[in-house]
């Protein structure tokens, strides 16, 4: 079934190294059952209405089919139908603008859709839970599983380096080499299918398979693309709000203020750091992942301290106890904030914080100048900007 938010949060394939500690809940990806596409074999169709033609393996009399379209928000049913006796179906329905579509099989089997245009679309399915699902008609749904295989090539690449870095079969730089050459490759086979493609709203989808703060000007030309084609469509008004507000906080953008309280409970503004390069930490003392790296920053910032440099912590926590204990048992002596209110925190929203540990360098003047560096590769840009 198609779980529909587009960036909402933007999700890219190595964010299942960098974001461990709060699972993804507004996946990018449409959810789907494993659908085979190929060439139409029905004439085009000129009535201004998609004709969906079905036919499912195993009827279940007396149940229905029911046709809902994939809004924003939320999802609005459309039609239902009963199939006859030997599991045909027909739908009939206007189509002003491409749409996202979920088929329901007797409240069995989900498959989706994607329809662009008027067009004969056909149905062959199995009528069961993870059964064969066919689509023959729409380019578009073509396109939508050609990245889903795309997807699961690249999630069990991720899976098996993640393993391999488990059992410590790689040293540290060859880990992180290996890793810059995936999310490359990843990024790479996501800009070509979307290249291929430059006026499908299932761009939208594909897009989130990308690290926005460094492919901010790519997924705008594909945005101006999709507003020349269709300019009234809810998905690219979407699209094109969710890209301002994620330029916001992009890499050469001025960082937002931040101004919350440390410790002893006096507040201390991001701002007031100016002159200093300024490694921005959110963290949290239950964040296994967070408290893992710490050594690491630790290490970092005693070598850089006194060279313009600082570190401000921002905690997600929500109990002041166990942040400062986590502070002290990790010796953290820079400077540290929270409003103590978890993933409820304002911050989040302000800095699109999807998944902690996560990080901003900003430089002397409050520019973002880099994101996400971990270990070698923030130790590489300090040791670039710093010495």
């Amino acid at each position: 079934m198609i779980a529909f938010y587009l960036f909402l949060t933007m999700r890219c394939f190595y964010f299942g190294f960098v974001a461990m500690n709060r699972y993804l809940i507004a996946s990018l990806f449409i959810s789907v059952v494993v659908l085979t596409a190929c060439q139409s074999e029905f004439p085009h169709n000129q009535t201004g209405k998609a004709i969906i033609e079905g036919i499912i393996a195993n009827p279940q009399p007396g149940k229905k089919v029911y046709l809902s379209r994939q809004g924003i928000q939320k999802a609005e049913l459309i039609d239902s139908v009963q199939p006859d006796n030997y599991g045909k179906f027909f739908i009939e329905l206007p189509v002003e603008s491409p749409a996202f579509y979920t088929l329901n099989l007797y409240n069995t089997q989900f498959g989706d859709l994607v329809i662009a245009k008027p067009s004969t679309i056909h149905i062959e399915a199995d009528g069961q839970t993870n059964g064969k699902f066919k689509v023959t008609g729409s380019p578009d749904t073509d396109y939508l599983m050609r990245f889903y295989e795309i997807e699961k090539k690249f999630l069990y690449r991720r899976d098996s380096l993640q393993m391999v870095m488990a059992k410590g079969q790689l040293e540290r730089k060859q880990a992180e080499e290996a890793y810059r050459m995936f999310v490359a490759d990843a990024t790479n086979s996501v800009k070509e299918i979307i290249q291929q493609n430059p006026i499908s709203i299932v761009s939208i989808v594909v897009a989130g398979a990308l690290d926005v703060d460094r492919e901010l000007p790519f997924l705008r030309q594909i945005h101006q693309q999709l507003q020349e084609a269709y300019p009234e469509s809810e998905y690219v008004i979407d699209f094109g709000k969710r890209l301002e507000q994620i330029a916001k906080t992009a890499i050469g953008q001025p960082a937002p203020e931040i101004a919350l309280k440390n410790p002893e409970g006096k507040e201390v503004k991001l701002s007031s750091l100016r002159g200093k390069y300024v490694l921005i930490d959110f963290w949290a003392s239950w964040c296994g992942p967070c408290r893992r790296e710490n050594p690491n920053i630790v290490r970092i910032y005693n070598r850089y301290k006194d060279k313009d440099f600082e570190i401000f912590g921002v905690s997600l926590d929500r109990d002041r106890d166990q942040w400062i204990k986590a502070i002290q048992d990790d010796g953290l002596a820079w400077i540290h904030v929270s409003d103590l209110q978890y993933w409820q925190s304002p911050i989040v929203q302000l800095y699109r914080i999807q998944g902690i540990p996560m990080t901003l360098l900003v430089d002397k003047n409050g520019i973002i100048i880099d994101k996400n560096l971990r270990g070698q590769a923030l130790e590489d840009r300090l040791a670039e900007l710093l010495q």
